[in-house]
């Protein structure tokens, strides 16, 4: 029995089977086959090696084109290791002879070419001995993306173990297919656990080197609530964690009584609006069944991350999407629609949208700064969100926001999207708001000059605090400053606030800080009065605001802000949230 600790995402615990999926340090252990997979595996090697010589001649092209030949030569070095026929033969050997998996054949065959480079002592050799690794690395690519499709798609029940997962990966997830999520990379803000937490999945991420560890099937328990990954768990284990999770079931039939309030109370009589958070049409359905008030954030940019063969979603698409959403929420509570919110943080490798690569994304091309490059784009989104804004309330909001000018030039572009669909004599609702995420420190200390043009406000906590903290929310490394009861972040949310109240302009936050229990009382007592969480989030915070005054709220608040650091604030915040729904709150 080994145990991980990692940063708790989504909460819940789950007992299983595991599911390997490395794509990252590909440590392949031998996996046997049968005979009647020979020529699977076979085959699936020659598409390897195919699709890695056609990687390898595009970027050995475009180094010669943009560097020069010499630069070029290097993928041509590469390429002739991936012609060595008698390399080749060693793999399709171990295949057909020893009956073992084709990634595992490659492996074994690269590794020990590279092992004898790299004992010959001399910097020459090891430089070639790098090239066969980043060769081999090239073929496990085009393999284990095929396993990892089937791991995604067709495991039934298991927990997902792997390196890491990028955005489109985890669009991919099932929960009924996949019960439980654990990685060696990743943080609280990244885009896996926005997409595991809104899918009610348990996730630890951020566990550190745990793979080489694991074997398919292994039994596993992962504890979402406190970030706990316990490898080949003993029988005790088992059974105490078990019993953990009926708690858990039993606290969730109790809150099932509040789907039928979509407004909530605090117990001095303060209405409090509890919306969803969606990446997909399908969880507004789980919004409207938990009694949501409205949408408060729908990311779209999954559109693109869903798309067959990354390609751009068209005008229809956009439509389909916008209008399921919206006769499924309705008229009484809006829906706000975020333009997408795209960078090459978020593409796949091959997108053919986002054509740039960049040594910090994060800092990069992306979002509004995206959509204003790439207007036809952004138009056809808009006119998307406006034809479809007559089957519901709809609301428009614009990602990343940073200065006045981009404001104006995107509400220009808006307004042009509106007056070509009246010459069309297309129907749309004529007074759909439009506002801004507030999610840069440029924002906040510039909101006065927003307020009187902007129609809405909300804060998006998990940028908010990667700028304010200099941190990159996808960076292990960094990640013990990624935490969002940082007393700044505190700070920017109260003057938000206070800025928006001024001016009487709506206000929500719609960020991780919402969905997660502890902070949801210290929120209203910053003065917050709509919270927009995950779908699975939506009954649990409605729990915790009816059983607490905004008085004690406000205490909370201000006792809080006399922390100096994140860790004694979140200790204040968990001791609170227990003293009042009991010591079981937080399991």
């Amino acid at each position: 029995m080994k145990y991980y600790h990692g940063i708790p995402v989504s909460p819940g615990v789950e007992i299983g089977l595991v599911s390997v999926v490395a794509n990252n340090n590909f440590l392949i252990r031998p996996r046997a086959i049968e005979s009647t997979q020979v020529a699977s595996e076979l085959a699936k090697l020659d598409s390897a090696f195919e699709s890695a010589a056609e990687t390898l001649e595009r970027r050995r092209i475009d180094a010669s084109e943009q560097l020069g030949e010499q630069y070029g030569q290097i993928f041509e070095a590469h390429a002739l290791i991936l012609r060595d026929a008698k390399l080749r033969a060693q793999i399709e050997k171990t295949i057909s002879e020893d009956r073992l998996c084709s990634e595992y054949a490659v492996y074994q065959a690269f590794d020990y070419y590279a092992k004898l480079l790299q004992g010959l002592q001399d910097a020459l050799y090891a430089d070639r001995a790098n090239d066969v690794v980043d060769v081999r690395d090239q073929l496990l690519r085009q393999l284990l993306a095929v396993n990892q499709e089937v791991a995604l798609s067709s495991e039934s029940g298991k927990i997902l173990a792997a390196n890491f997962l990028n955005p489109s990966d985890a669009a991919k997830l099932d929960p009924t297919k996949t019960i439980a999520i654990v990685t060696e990379t990743g943080g609280l803000g990244s885009h896996t656990a926005i997409v595991a937490s809104a899918l009610g999945i348990p996730t630890v991420l951020g566990v550190g080197s745990f793979i080489s560890e694991l074997y398919e099937d292994d039994l596993a328990i992962v504890d979402g609530s406190t970030g706990l990954l316990i490898i080949n768990p003993d029988q005790e284990t088992v059974q105490r964690y078990q019993a953990k999770k009926e708690t858990q079931e039993r606290r969730r039939r109790l809150r099932e009584a509040l789907r039928e309030k979509v407004v909530v109370k605090t117990t001095d009589g303060v209405e409090i609006e509890v919306k969803g958070n969606i990446e997909f049409p399908s969880e507004a359905v789980k919004c409207v069944e938990n009694g949501a008030a409205g949408v408060g954030l729908y990311r779209t940019e999954f559109l693109f991350l869903t798309s067959p063969n990354n390609s751009v979603p068209d005008e229809e698409t956009h439509f389909r999407a916008y209008k399921s959403v919206l006769e499924t929420v309705g008229f009484e509570q809006s829906t706000i629609i975020r333009t997408f919110d795209l960078g090459a943080d978020k593409t796949p490798d091959d997108n053919t949208f986002v054509n740039v690569k960049e040594p910090n994304p994060f800092m990069g091309l992306r979002s509004i700064r995206l959509s204003l490059r790439h207007t036809e784009m952004f138009r056809s989104q808009l006119r998307a969100i406006l034809r479809a804004s007559v089957y519901g309330k709809v609301k428009i909001m614009f990602p990343l926001v940073t200065t006045i000018s981009e404001w104006r030039d995107a509400r220009a572009i808006f307004m042009d999207v509106r007056d070509d669909l009246l010459d069309e004599g297309v129907p749309f609702d004529h007074d759909v708001p439009l506002g801004v995420m507030v999610e840069t420190p440029a924002t906040v200390v510039m909101l006065e000059q927003f307020a009187p043009e902007v129609d809405f406000f909300s804060i998006g906590t998990n940028d908010l605090l990667q700028y304010t903290q200099a941190v990159d929310r996808s960076n292990e490394n960094v990640m013990s400053l990624y935490q969002q009861e940082s007393p700044a972040l505190l700070r920017f949310i109260r003057h938000t606030v206070s800025v928006s109240n001024h001016y009487g302009k709506p206000l929500s936050l719609c960020g991780q800080m919402a969905s997660m229990p502890t902070c949801v009382p210290l929120l209203l007592g910053l003065g917050l009065r709509s919270l927009s969480v995950s779908p699975s989030m939506i009954l649990q915070t409605k729990e915790i605001c009816e059983s607490f005054s905004i008085e004690r709220c406000e205490e909370i608040a201000r006792k809080a802000w006399r922390f100096e650091t994140a860790a004694d604030i979140r200790a204040f915040l968990r001791s609170q949230l227990r003293a009042v729904l009991g010591s079981d709150a937080l399991e």
